[in-house]
């Protein structure tokens, strides 16, 4: 499986790249959302992890310009943020976003992020990890 890591702190897309590939995952770096629909363009993802703020562009526009891409329109993406302020969670409380994790959690709920938003519709639980709605 083929994960995109994006985030412009560059010890974290290193930290995040160590867990994946120590997990089996090929994994890819960008350090925004310009770079992001570079590495998209070079190879099929099948998970989009990304910061929500970030220079160039930012997570959130780049999940719109994701979702215009022909076969992109239902991969999972997961956003991870520093922060959980009330203006974070309204720019990802939207129903096309499937999850939002807090930086700083545990890895263990990266991994059940990752299975949970990885399996099929059809087969996941109703509720995702953490028991809160994937936009929250």
């Amino acid at each position: 499986m083929n994960i995109l890591v994006v985030d412009d702190e560059p010890q974290y897309r290193l930290l995040m790249r160590a867990f994946l590939v120590d997990h089996g995952w090929d994994v890819f770096l960008a350090e925004d959302g310009a770079q992001a629909l570079e590495k998209i363009s070079e190879a099929k993802m099948d998970l989009i992890i990304s910061d929500v703020y970030m220079p160039v562009m930012d997570g959130i526009k780049l999940h719109r310009s994701v979702r215009e891409i022909p076969g992109y329109e239902a991969v999972p993406f997961l956003f991870m943020s520093a922060y959980d302020d009330q203006h974070t969670l309204d720019a990802v409380k939207n129903p096309k976003i499937e999850g939002f994790l807090k930086k700083g959690k545990s890895v263990g709920l990266l991994k059940e992020w990752i299975d949970f938003l990885t399996t099929p519709e059809h087969t996941r639980s109703k509720f995702p990890p953490g028991g809160h709605s994937p936009g929250l």
